[in-house]
Protein backbone atom coordinates (compact mmCIF):
# COMPACT_ATOMS: atom_id res chain seq x y z
CA UNK A 1 0.00 0.00 0.00
CA UNK A 2 1.62 3.40 -0.81
CA UNK A 3 0.98 6.90 0.82
CA UNK A 4 0.96 10.28 -0.22
CA UNK A 5 1.85 13.04 1.88
CA UNK A 6 1.36 16.54 0.91
CA UNK A 7 3.93 18.72 1.93
CA UNK A 8 3.56 21.56 -0.11
CA UNK A 9 0.45 22.66 1.89
CA UNK A 10 2.30 22.45 5.41
CA UNK A 11 4.55 24.69 4.23
CA UNK A 12 2.01 27.07 2.70
CA UNK A 13 0.87 27.60 6.14
CA UNK A 14 4.14 27.60 7.90
CA UNK A 15 5.09 30.64 5.41
CA UNK A 16 1.81 32.32 6.31
CA UNK A 17 2.54 32.08 10.00
CA UNK A 18 5.82 33.44 10.07
CA UNK A 19 4.93 36.02 7.40
CA UNK A 20 2.12 36.90 10.03
CA UNK A 21 4.57 37.02 12.44
CA UNK A 22 7.30 39.36 10.82
CA UNK A 23 4.13 41.60 9.99
CA UNK A 24 2.98 41.87 13.83
CA UNK A 25 6.86 43.12 14.39
CA UNK A 26 7.31 45.50 11.56
CA UNK A 27 3.68 46.58 12.74
CA UNK A 28 5.56 47.29 16.41
CA UNK A 29 8.71 48.97 15.43
CA UNK A 30 6.51 51.48 12.68
CA UNK A 31 4.22 52.52 15.71
CA UNK A 32 7.80 52.64 17.93
CA UNK A 33 9.26 55.11 15.03
CA UNK A 34 6.13 57.13 15.22
CA UNK A 35 5.93 57.42 18.69
CA UNK A 36 9.47 58.69 18.89
CA UNK A 37 8.50 61.15 15.96
CA UNK A 38 5.49 62.90 17.79
CA UNK A 39 7.61 62.76 21.09
CA UNK A 40 10.46 64.98 19.12
CA UNK A 41 7.27 67.12 17.32
CA UNK A 42 6.36 68.14 20.66
CA UNK A 43 10.00 68.93 22.46
CA UNK A 44 9.57 71.79 19.12
CA UNK A 45 8.08 74.89 20.09
CA UNK A 46 4.88 76.54 19.08
CA UNK A 47 7.31 78.52 16.72
CA UNK A 48 8.77 75.69 15.32
CA UNK A 49 5.81 73.63 14.71
CA UNK A 50 4.32 76.70 12.40
CA UNK A 51 6.92 77.15 10.56
CA UNK A 52 6.53 73.56 9.10
CA UNK A 53 2.71 74.39 8.82
CA UNK A 54 1.46 72.04 11.97
CA UNK A 55 -0.11 73.18 15.16
CA UNK A 56 0.59 71.49 18.63
CA UNK A 57 -2.40 69.38 18.82
CA UNK A 58 -2.49 68.39 15.63
CA UNK A 59 0.72 66.36 15.79
CA UNK A 60 -0.89 62.98 16.04
CA UNK A 61 -3.06 64.04 13.04
CA UNK A 62 0.36 64.92 11.02
CA UNK A 63 1.91 61.75 12.23
CA UNK A 64 -0.21 59.37 11.47
CA UNK A 65 -2.03 60.81 8.49
CA UNK A 66 -0.93 58.08 5.69
CA UNK A 67 -2.71 55.84 7.87
CA UNK A 68 -6.17 57.39 8.62
CA UNK A 69 -6.21 59.26 5.39
CA UNK A 70 -6.46 62.51 6.79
Amino acid sequence: MAFFTDTHQDRGIAMSFFSGIASFFDRIADAQNRSVEVQQMQRLSDRELADIGISRENIVRYVYRDIYNI
